[in-house]
């Protein structure tokens, strides 16, 4: 009795003492964007004690010490933590792609991630926002394998951009592109909430809740004749079941402009000038290769103006005399919500981007809408609506280049501290820029909406029937004026000039789609049918009035104008209709397959050939589900993809119009004897058989993660075959036409994309996660019409060839073989050149350089690889993150250094700035550059430079304040951050920016970099 009496005791004194030692922990569970995560499930690991979380993310649990809690929920990555006596542990549950069921939009319908055939890369709202930038489609660059997108206008608002999925489909009919240079291929088909739109710069990036890129034919073949150019599919923010929620977000910062050419001051535009001088010596027939710098004199090249201004010191760095701080700033206020029938959404959004030079800015305002409510239980109702208006100030097209090419030796002011018009007053070519400044309007504004209404029926179990209309209006205004005082007009008057051109564009589309959905143990069977019809329209309004008498009335009073310079309209409208059908098929969850079919008709093409079919199939494998893989733990996921499809293009990205395949009369007058008579003609020839482009694509793919998804990916491998190219063939001169439209050529892209993703670390307070894609395509031009292998055209200066066997639009000149050297005197007269001048390849080695025999293909435009790099850590409450991107293999003829390797050297007189470079003198025997003043005939060749790039998108340091202080304020989440945008450029180009190396400097600007600081808000 007392031994029993003893144990009770003792058992009783350990119960006390394990209850002494219990303690009480909280915290709160939220996810990688800092909102609160309900009904997380919290046990301590190896017992049945545990907890939920409140809608709040809150929860609370008796712990003992060194206990390990353990946090699940579906869709994110189980986390562990150790309890060692805090009274607070706060968790950031991270996604777990693998596990998560996410549903991916591919057109017309969703499916889920694990049951995806085709190749689709997804980028969601956190991957948009960070970024932190004025439009989305900057926001999307290094961070989707595969697509390809190259800045070609920095200046704000300009949204420039091409944008390539996995290479050039088609030959650019339109060989004289400016904005970029040249780059084959056509941008993708946008869909903004199941609406087509030519660009998104309208968006604003945060009202984006994700961009699903179709990108292989299985993918994009729901889409027919729109999908050959890749398909990127982008939803805005809806609302979600649950209480109201406000979300408030800024940014505020300054831009500078960065990675500027180094140009000459006063005194090294002298000694330029003095090397220029000395380059004509040796560039001379009879000049005496023996002259050096002293003994040449540099005063038969300037007025005296100018060599007074030498001599009092005048030395004017135009380029910052006109640069200023940039500003940029961007507000969203969102509100969400509903119940478990009806939702709700809202946003307002104001962004403001000042550039680097006076008068340029972009001032965008954006309001949302959306509303999804069930009516009844068989009936639903979805509305949104997304209205921009937005005006950019484009500003002056000279101001820019002029800063590069004056003289610093000219001033910009008189000695009463005015403006002088003409800094040199002999150099009336170039005219003080502070005018063009101050003197030139160039406003562009548009209002657009576009919105759609869907009702949704259910008649039967497992099937709905949807109909849905998507209207898209925009009306653009562009107003110009150059006033008394700008270099156009150059104080005359009549030169005074207004410009005005109005746009009207409305499309719609109306889509009625039948879904039917059957799942039993083994199968699962989805059917959607879809009767589509797009119509687009479009009219505009030119107008030019000269011989203004006053600057007052700018562009808006065209009347006051006393000489019509031009009067002009136009008028478009296509259609297109189509019925698709797409199949989707899942055996044992683990066998999937999707077959698509899609009848496209297009309003635009020959009356025989308006219709065209395009048939898709892809199987897809859960090799992760089967039992051989069930008992190992390496491997967390697995699954093998396989498609081939056909997709279509009827040609107007290439630059077939809605009439282009037809036949029409232009009108003219003729003189009979003394009178006027109209007269009619032919202004083409019809093409009855012209008909689709047809690209075909095999793609095979491989879905991967290891270690419970801490290191995941995909590879993919694609063949992507074009035939029936549509271009604009010349014909001969006796048939009086310059060419017509026709199927002619076919090419071939092939390549391979691999993304990656990591969790480097993760213990508990420190978290590490990168992401990384990669993409290489080869693109090969197979054929072009007749018996031709090659057409040889000009853009932008840069020589370039469509030739049988190399990329569409090679880059095709002489090759830069260095500078002929002082000992080479008796070499270089072989080819009729001289010490100091571009030295080129004499590729058949007969002794002559001939444009026929020794050109050659010397690179290609677009990249031979791409890819980009985000990485994020967090350590409690802090979080830093940074993107690089880069581009690799491309080239371009730099415009920069076409335009101001020393402009007029050959008229020494004229000399305009340069930039510094190491440079030939007989002094300096450098194959860098030529000399100055002696470039030789081949001068071109050393234009062309390689312009891969790596850059940094943004590096970011953030902070979230706890929840037990917000908890007292009744805010749900605030974090604090500071961003640096483009920080660094690394690439060999020295230019202003490698991305536009190849665009017309008229009217452009320069790379920036933007510190900002900003919060995110939520009620």
């Amino acid at each position: 009795m007392e031994k029993l009496r003893l144990s009770l005791i003792i058992l009783t004194l350990c119960f006390v003492s394990s209850s002494w030692a219990q303690k009480s922990v909280s915290g709160v569970v939220t996810d990688a964007n800092n909102m609160p995560v309900p009904g997380v499930n919290i046990i301590v690991e190896g017992t049945s004690n545990g907890a939920v979380t409140d809608f709040d993310g809150n929860y609370s649990i008796t712990v003992n010490a060194n206990d390990v809690l353990v946090f699940t929920y579906v869709g994110y990555t189980t986390a562990k933590r150790t309890y060692t006596g805090q009274t607070t542990i706060n968790v950031k549950l991270e996604e777990n792609s693998a596990e998560l069921d996410e549903v991916v939009v591919i057109g017309y319908g969703t499916v889920k991630r694990k049951d995806l055939t085709g190749s689709v890369v997804s980028v969601g709202s956190k991957d948009i926002e960070q970024a932190n930038k004025v439009d989305a489609i900057s926001a999307l660059q290094g961070q989707a394998p595969g697509v390809v997108i190259q800045r070609t206008d920095n200046k704000p608002g300009g949204g420039g951009f091409n944008i390539r999925i996995r290479g050039a489909s088609t030959i650019n009919s339109n060989q004289t592109a400016s904005n970029g240079g040249f780059n084959p291929g056509q941008n993708p088909l946008f869909i903004v909430d199941g609406i087509f739109v030519d660009d998104i710069s309208f968006l604003n990036p945060a009202d984006i809740s994700r961009m699903d890129i179709l990108k292989d034919a299985s993918a994009t073949a729901v889409y027919g004749s729109r999908g050959s150019n890749g398909v990127v599919l982008i939803e805005t923010k809806r609302g979600k079941t649950g209480e109201l929620k406000i979300d408030y977000s800024n940014y505020v910062g300054y831009k500078e402009a960065y990675n500027l050419p180094d140009i000459y001051d006063g005194p090294g535009y002298v000694e330029l000038l003095r090397d220029v001088a000395l380059g004509q010596v040796f560039n001379s027939t009879d000049g005496d290769l023996n002259t050096r710098r002293g003994d040449v004199s540099i005063a038969d090249y300037l007025d005296e103006q100018e060599l007074q201004n030498i001599a009092d010191g005048v030395s004017t760095d135009w380029v910052d005399l006109l640069l200023e701080k940039g500003f940029q700033t961007n507000h969203t206020i969102s509100l969400s919500g509903g119940t478990e029938k009806t939702t709700y959404s809202a946003g307002l959004a104001y962004t403001l981007d000042k550039g680097n030079f006076a008068g340029e800015d972009f001032k965008r305002y954006n309001i949302r809408g959306s509303l999804n409510s069930d009516l009844k239980d068989w009936l639903n109702i979805n509305i949104s609506n997304y209205i921009t208006t937005a005006t950019q100030n484009i500003g002056t097209l000279e101001a820019f280049r002029s800063a590069y090419r004056l003289k610093p030796i000219g001033s910009p002011y008189n000695e009463d501290g005015s403006l002088r018009f003409t800094p040199i007053d002999k150099e009336t070519q170039i005219t003080n820029p502070l005018f063009d400044l101050q003197n030139i309007t160039r406003e562009q504004k548009f209002l657009q909406y576009i919105g759609d209404i869907a009702l949704k029926v259910e008649p039967l179990e497992n099937l709905t029937v949807t109909s849905k209309f998507s209207p898209n209006l925009k009306y653009q205004r562009y107003g110009e004026y150059r006033g008394l005082l700008t270099k156009s007009t150059s104080g005359n008057p009549a030169n005074r000039r207004a410009v005005t051109s109005n746009s009207n564009y409305f499309s719609y589309s109306w889509d009625n789609i039948l879904n039917y959905s059957l799942e039993t143990r083994v199968h699962a069977l989805n059917f959607t049918g879809v009767v589509s019809r797009f119509m687009e329209r479009r009219e505009n309004y030119d107008n030019e009035v000269r011989n203004f008498t006053t600057d007052a009335f700018t562009f808006y009073n065209l009347g006051a104008g006393l000489s019509i310079r031009n009067l002009g309209s136009g008028f478009s409208k296509q259609t297109l209709e189509s019925y698709t059908g797409r199949v989707n098929y899942t055996l044992a969850d683990k066998y999937l397959f999707t077959v698509t079919g899609r009848y496209d008709g297009s309003s635009i093409l020959s009356d025989k050939n308006k219709w065209a079919f395009f048939p898709s199939a892809a199987f897809a494998w859960q090799v992760i589900d089967e039992d051989f893989l069930a008992y190992q733990e390496v491997l967390s996921n697995a699954k093998l993809r396989l498609s081939y499809g056909q997709t279509g293009n009827n040609g107007q990205g290439g630059g077939l119009g809605p009439l282009a395949s037809q036949s029409l009369l232009g009108s003219g007058a003729t003189n009979l004897g003394d009178s006027s008579v109209s007269t009619a003609f032919l202004t083409g020839i019809a093409n009855e058989n012209l008909t689709w482009e047809r690209t075909t694509e095999v793609n095979l793919g491989v879905d991967f993660g290891f270690l419970n998804n801490r290191i995941s990916g995909s590879v993919d491998l694609y063949r992507r075959k074009n035939t029936n190219i549509i271009f604009f063939t010349p014909l001969p001169n006796v048939t009086g036409f310059g060419g017509t439209y026709d199927n002619v050529g076919e090419s071939t892209n092939q390549g391979i994309e691999v993304s990656l993703n990591t969790t480097n670390i993760d213990n508990g307070n420190f978290r590490w996660t990168t992401n990384f894609n990669f993409a290489s395509n080869k693109n090969t031009l197979d054929k072009l019409y007749g018996d031709l292998d090659e057409i040889i055209f000009n853009v932008n200066g840069t020589n370039l060839i469509h030739r049988v066997g190399e990329p569409i639009g090679a880059v095709y000149d002489y090759e830069y073989a260095g500078i002929w050297q002082l000992d080479e005197v008796e070499e270089a007269a072989v080819f009729n050149q001289r010490p100091g001048q571009v030295r080129v390849t004499d590729v058949n080695g007969d002794g002559l350089i001939t444009p026929g025999e020794d050109r050659k293909v010397i690179g290609q435009v677009t990249p031979k690889w791409t890819g980009g790099i985000t990485s994020t850590m967090n350590y409690q409450n802090f979080d830093f993150s940074f993107l690089l991107n880069f581009s690799q293999g491309n080239t371009y003829k730099s415009v920069f250094h076409s335009n101001y390797a020393w402009g007029y050297d050959n008229e020494p007189s004229r000399l305009f700035n340069g930039y510094k470079t190491d440079y030939w003198t007989p002094e300096n025997p450098t194959n860098d550059w030529f000399q100055p003043g002696n470039p030789g005939q081949f001068r071109d060749a050393i234009l062309y430079m390689d312009v891969s790039y790596v850059k940094v998108g943004f590096m970011t340091l953030g902070y979230t304040l706890p929840s037990n202080i917000l908890d007292k304020i009744k805010i749900r989440n605030l974090r604090v951050y500071a961003t640096v945008q483009n920080p660094f450029v690394f690439t060999k180009y020295d230019g202003w920016d490698p991305e536009s190396a190849g665009r017309d400097q008229y009217g452009a600007a320069f790379m920036t970099r933007t510190f900002m600081t900003g919060l995110n808000l939520t009620f």
